[in-house]
């Protein structure tokens, strides 16, 4: 939807929305590094659900076996109330 504007009622609706998407990187002392995002557990620990993880250049599909690597950027969606929670869950130190 590059380039298209949405419509005004679809504008506000993000606008005015509780959820967000967010770019959370993954330190080296997350307890969230080596682990799979099923063991991770981020939805029920944050309320976000990540919908892709950045890895290097590459953007990779989040299945749950993927495994979680310092340096990885998770991009996530849910409430923005979650967000802090995952920053923190990812980056305890910052």
């Amino acid at each position: 939807m590059r380039g298209i504007e949405p419509h005004p009622v679809v504008r506000l609706v993000i606008e005015e929305a509780d959820e967000t998407v967010t770019y959370v990187p993954v330190s080296e002392s997350s307890p969230l590094v080596n682990k799979t995002l099923r063991e991770a557990r981020i939805p029920e620990e944050t309320g976000m659900w990540v919908l892709a993880v950045k890895r290097g250049e590459k953007y990779v599909r989040p299945k749950p076996d993927l495994k979680i690597d310092a340096g990885d950027v998770l991009i996530a969606f849910g409430y923005a109330e979650g967000e802090e929670d995952l920053r923190k869950l990812a980056s305890p130190s910052s």
